[in-house]
């Protein structure tokens, strides 16, 4: 590798780093107050938060991943503009391609490490957050029951204890009242139980071992018992809407290539293409944003305070306008979805490709593009 190329890989590295943890905090704390307010107000395990946060991190990465390889290369190119070394470069015979190359290195690397994310990252950290969601559920569910006393732990079902355990999970002596419209309510008497997460579409249960199930029939006048070992009582089976096997934030990239092939991808399925063409387009962007950042960085002539964040916050701006706009219209206009994802990357590479082309050994930045179009 030419000292060159170190030289300007030394410069991206370090705002890399910090713009990514930066952009990363700046996300995390918009959902800071709900995670403090499991531990502090709900009483949620820590360990079941930090798991919950665990999973946030890969959709969070596929957006700051971008951003920062955007902000981390207007910077640098940025402080050689300021620092006149684009004149060294310049009097060295070495111009946009001599600068673009370790660029290019980074952005690929950026490249592949968001298309990861975006193959299983999101649908992991789905998963992940479903079941930790689903323990979560559990867990407070638990915790309010008390020992004899009636709790209301569903719709129309009532939960008596003899004993609870610390943690609220685990119950002797147990009382179970379920009104069915209608109908005489269900008796359901255990020796012992407990609460249990289920990480799919069932939500939780409360299982209950070596009991009785009582029920009276008035109508016809008939008791009916039936004894049990072990027993899971569904509970929340609405709680956790997201955890459908068909939701599209839970598959992976293949995944929503087949379940396009199998309904079509439009109408209701739709989603399925949006969700495909969007994790891609995130992907393709940290490509676009870097060959692009390098003449707008070299664009900046001034010293002291920079202008790189105003740049990012632009581009990022405008790029998720055409995301939400492709995101409104993905089931009415499958094709128009499509091409409002695509259409930033492939604007900016086109130009960055063309200004490449057009470089050489000298240093074309937008401003002398301008300049030049203006003169004509």
């Amino acid at each position: 590798m030419k000292i060159i190329h170190k030289y300007i890989m030394a410069e991206i590295y370090a705002p890399y780093v910090i713009g990514l943890f930066t952009f990363t905090l700046i996300i995390l704390l918009q959902r800071f107050s709900r995670l403090a307010d499991l531990i502090v107000a709900k009483g949620v395990p820590v360990h079941l938060v930090g798991s919950l946060l665990l999973s946030l991190f890969p959709s969070f990465l596929e957006i700051t991943l971008p951003a920062a390889l955007l902000l981390a290369v207007l910077l640098a190119m940025g402080r050689f503009s300021a620092d006149s070394e684009t004149t060294a470069f310049f009097t060295a015979g070495i111009g946009l391609r001599g600068v673009a190359p370790p660029v290019f290195a980074v952005s690929v690397l950026t490249f592949l490490a968001s298309l990861l994310i975006g193959w299983s990252g999101i649908s992991w950290g789905q998963r992940e957050m479903n079941a930790t969601l689903s323990r979560i559920i559990a867990f407070r569910t638990g915790a309010a029951a008390s020992e004899h006393v009636f709790t209301q732990i569903a719709p129309d079902v009532l939960l008596f204890p003899d004993r609870v355990s610390a943690d609220g999970t685990k119950m002797s002596g147990i009382l179970l009242s379920q009104r069915i419209p209608e109908r005489e309510p269900v008796l359901v008497l255990s020796r012992n139980g407990e609460f249990v997460g289920r990480g799919d579409e069932s939500g939780m249960a409360l299982a209950l071992h070596d009991g009785a199930i009582h029920h009276e029939d008035e109508k016809s006048g008939i008791y009916r018992v039936a004894s049990f070992r072990t027993m899971e009582f569904r509970l929340h089976r609405d709680a956790i809407a997201s955890a459908r096997t068909d939701d599209p934030r839970s598959m992976t990239i293949p995944q929503l290539s087949r379940k396009i092939a199998e309904t079509g991808g439009r109408g209701q399925a739709a989603t399925y293409r949006y969700h495909f063409h969007r994790r891609l387009s995130l992907s393709a962007s940290c490509l676009a944003f870097a060959l692009l950042a390098i003449p707008l960085g070299l664009s900046q002539r001034s010293r002291g305070r920079s202008p790189a964040l105003a740049f990012t916050v632009a581009i990022i701006l405008v790029y998720y306008l055409f995301i939400a706009a492709a995101g409104a219209v993905e089931s009415s206009a499958p094709g128009l979805m499509a091409l409002l994802l695509w259409v930033p990357n492939a604007v900016g590479l086109c130009l960055a490709g063309w200004i490449l082309w057009r470089s050489e050994s000298r240093m074309i930045s937008i401003r002398s593009l301008f300049g030049r179009f203006a003169s004509r």
